[in-house]
């Protein structure tokens, strides 16, 4: 008797149909379940899940997430007592993690939902002034004050470029009024623009309201002409006090000073200028400097010195970042 191959194939035919006919489509969902289901015994935060496959995980996972989801909340300054509220970390599950990690575990293992941590916007490290930052690596920021020296800062994106550092600049709103093309061209060649106000006022001896206008009208002239949202504020003339601090903060921003100051408004000598940053340097560094003459030489010098010394230059809001 010959057996070929269209003999076989027509007999397995058979058997498959015959199969349906007595067992119906049960024993194919068994054998899928058992390919491609979560092994025995496996359960998740105590419900057992054994044998459920992709789609139908999709459903338990997803309404256990509902029960799981912890809202993120903003630090915020308690305007009576003076302190701090604390944030309140928030919490999402991914879904999808948890059903590929039911999947692939073992027999009679028990797993808890994967889920991410939400950070709020505003955390407590929002209610405190910054005079550096994390000293752990070797990295510094360049923050340049601006509320004149337009004559200056084109030459100046000129040698950042040419050595490929990224620094901050602090425009008040007023600046901005006037020099519109250049906050545009300091956003364009990939620079931070922090807010310094939008005017050059004492923000100690200003009312709670009087600070948010202050900070707010530096952030509206700066988005419009850069599109960049400032995070970090830069009090005019370093003058700020607590309830400064906490207006900031509360609009997003981390309140900024300064670990080195160049003094350059004053136009010392560029000697001078370089000898006060690298006598000082070290990890965390917030380097102040302003867009005069002087800064403009001595930022080569600065800036050999400081990569030759293994120093990376990252922008303030990526020194303090959370």
């Amino acid at each position: 008797m010959i057996i070929t191959k269209r003999g076989i194939l027509l007999g397995l035919t058979l058997l498959l149909a015959f199969v349906l006919i007595l067992f119906g489509p049960t024993v194919f969902t068994k054998i899928r379940r058992q390919v491609y289901g979560v092994k025995l015994g496996v359960s998740l935060d105590g419900q057992l899940v054994e044998r459920l496959v992709r789609e139908e995980l999709y459903d338990v996972v997803a309404s256990l997430a509902e029960t799981a989801y912890v809202e993120a909340g903003n630090a915020r300054w308690d305007w009576n007592t003076g302190e701090v509220k604390a944030e309140v970390i928030g919490q999402v599950v991914d879904v999808q993690a948890t059903v590929n990690a039911l999947l692939a575990a073992p027999a009679h293992t028990d797993l808890q939902l994967v889920t991410v941590s939400v950070l709020p916007s505003i955390t407590r490290a929002h209610f405190q002034p910054y005079y550096r930052g994390p000293t752990s690596e070797p990295r510094v920021s360049l923050m340049i004050n601006v509320d004149w020296g337009n004559e200056f800062i084109l030459d100046m994106l000129k040698v950042f470029s040419d050595y490929d550092v990224i620094v901050t600049w602090f425009p008040t709103g007023r600046w901005v009024d006037q020099a519109p093309d250049l906050v545009k061209a300091m956003a364009q060649a990939g620079h931070e623009i922090g807010n310094h106000g939008g005017w050059h006022g004492m923000a100690s001896q200003m009312s709670r309201s009087e600070v948010t206008r202050l900070i707010q009208e530096g952030e509206d002239k700066i988005l419009a002409a850069s599109g960049q949202k400032p995070q970090v504020f830069a009090p005019p003339a370093g003058d700020f006090n607590k309830q400064t601090v906490a207006v900031a903060a509360e609009l997003g921003y981390k309140t900024v000073l300064w670990t080195v100051d160049t003094v350059d408004w004053q136009r010392p000598a560029p000697t001078v200028i370089v000898d006060r940053v690298i006598g000082k340097i070290s990890n965390g560094t917030l380097v102040l400097m302003h867009p005069t003459k002087p800064t403009l030489e001595a930022l080569p010098v600065i800036l050999d010195h400081l990569v030759t010394r293994g120093y990376q230059f990252v922008t303030v809001s990526e020194l303090l970042a959370d």
